[in-house]
Order: C-alpha cells, then sequence, then structure tokens
C-alpha cells in the first residue's frame, strides 16, 4: 500500500515564498496554509520517500505518515473545485455527481494521487490559459511530464486528434488512465519514458516541469514542434537564463506571463 509523509512547517514569513516554490520543486503533492501572522503554519504533502533537505527540514514542527485512504481523506479537506479561466474547471473527483458544471463550460475531474497536476498550481494554471488561447481542434499536442494528465485530458476537451502523454515516473499511466475516464476522455496515449521515447512531430509540445529537468529537454523539444511550445515550471528568477536557452536552440518568443514566483513562455519555431 502506498504511503504518503505529511509535514508540518512553521515558516518566518519572508521566508514562505522561497520554501513554498523549493517545495514545489520536490514534487509536493499537496501545500494547506493553516494560519498566517508573523509566522506561517504551512501543511505539505509527500510520497514517503521524498527525502526533505536540511534547509526545509528545520522549519518541519510536526510529521505524519498516511495510509493511502488516509491520504485521500486528507485532499478532501482543502481540495475544492477551481475556476482556471472563464471557461475551465478542475474539480476533484468526489465531486463527480455533486458539482453543477456550468454551460458551456469545460470541466475535468482528477484524483490526487502519484501525478503532479491537480489545477492548485500557478505553473498548471499559466499552461492552461495558454492552451484555451492557442489550441485548434485537430492539432497533434504532445505532453511532456504529464503527471496526472490534466493538460493532455484539457487538450482533447478542446478538440485535439493526436494527444501523447509521456512521464518517466512509474505508475502515471494508470493515473492518466483514471482521470481521462473520469472526465469521459479517451484516446489519450501514454508513453514511459521522456521525450526521446516518443515518436512523431506534434504542432503543440507542452512542458510544465522545473528549469533542472527542462533545460536538458530543449533541443529534443524542438526537433519534436511543428508550431508552438508552452513551457512552464521556471522560477520569475531563472527566467531570463532559460529564455536564452529557448531561443538558443530555435524558438521565438511570443508571450511571456507570470503567476506568483513562476513564469510560462509560448514559443513558436
Amino acid at each position: 500500500m502506498l504511503r504518503y509523509k505529511e509535514i508540518l512547517l512553521k515558516v518566518p514569513r519572508n521566508e514562505f515564498e522561497r520554501l513554498s516554490d523549493e517545495v514545489f520543486v520536490l514534487g509536493t503533492l499537496g501545500t494547506e496554509i493553516v494560519s498566517e501572522s508573523e509566522e506561517v503554519l504551512f501543511r505539505v504533502y509527500f510520497r514517503q520517500e521524498v527525502e526533505i533537505p536540511d534547509d526545509i527540514s528545520k522549519y518541519v514542527i510536526e510529521e505524519n505518515f498516511l495510509e493511502d485512504r488516509d491520504w485521500n481523506e486528507e485532499w478532501k479537506k482543502y481540495y475544492k473545485p477551481v475556476q482556471i479561466t472563464k471557461g475551465i474547471w478542475i474539480v476533484p473527483s468526489w465531486e463527480k455527481g455533486k458539482f453543477k458544471e456550468p454551460e458551456n463550460s469545460v470541466v475535468i475531474y482528477i484524483h490526487p494521487g502519484r501525478g503532479f497536476g491537480t489545477g492548485t498550481h500557478e505553473t498548471t494554471q499559466l499552461v492552461i490559459e495558454y492552451m484555451e488561447e492557442t489550441l485548434k481542434p485537430g492539432i497533434s499536442f504532445l505532453d511532456v511530464g504529464t503527471g496526472s494528465g490534466i493538460l493532455s485530458i484539457l487538450a482533447k476537451k478542446l478538440g485535439a486528434g493526436r494527444v501523447v502523454a509521456c512521464d518517466i515516473q512509474e505508475g502515471i499511466e494508470e493515473e492518466v488512465e483514471r482521470n481521462s475516464s473520469l472526465s469521459g476522455i479517451s484516446g489519450v496515449e501514454f508513453v514511459q519514458g521522456s521525450i526521446d521515447s516518443v515518436s512523431g512531430k506534434f504542432d503543440v509540445v507542452v512542458a510544465n516541469i522545473e528549469k533542472h529537468l527542462l533545460s536538458p529537454l530543449l533541443e529534443e523539444i524542438y526537433k519534436r514542434t511543428k508550431n508552438t511550445a508552452i513551457f512552464s515550471g521556471i522560477l520569475k528568477s531563472q527566467a531570463g537564463e532559460f529564455l536564452k536557452e529557448v531561443e538558443g536552440v530555435g524558438f521565438k518568443l511570443e508571450s511571456q506571463r507570470s503567476k506568483g514566483e513562476w513564469t510560462a513562455f509560448l514559443c513558436r519555431r
């Protein structure tokens, strides 16, 4: 049975932004602000095997381990439907049948699991905004580091043709299949591995992963992109350096936008 790690951090306010970014890079499965004053009480969830570095562990005041069934109950406490844009909603699986879907809206149902991507993080929201603005019916779409499959499912909902989701993490295929089924979607192709395990070229390639993982993939992403690439998971402090890398492989920047401490890029070949 899967086990999860729940840690409660007591963080000085001036350290909160940095630490919240760092726990995202570590692969957090969820976060919750418990209270805010001069210090922030901040609850974070990880898979059991994730090692917590010293600069975070020094702020830990409580640590618990949750079995899979307990993990699902913890999520239900604070994971609520999220409206990303005027027409796109991300809704937890246990709200299916209870959530009143707005007319003319795209609704994606996600069950929190091993794969990152519940729609609550700024990096995911930035990509979704760009996808809504740029995707055309019938396009081919590649999702590099798919996690929960949320972006691939959205691509299908927006009318994409061939959709391929790839991820190096084991167990992700089941997550993508489950979330696709919850959202009434079929036909997402899953590839276990990185982008070099995928065949063909795509009209749109999306990668929402941390810079240290994304930068080495840029040349291969360029080769697989026919027209558009959307990048997210980049801290504002990394944006200048990352843009040079993107342009260095041949992409041309069309748009750049930020939320919180995160930046996303819309690029063309």
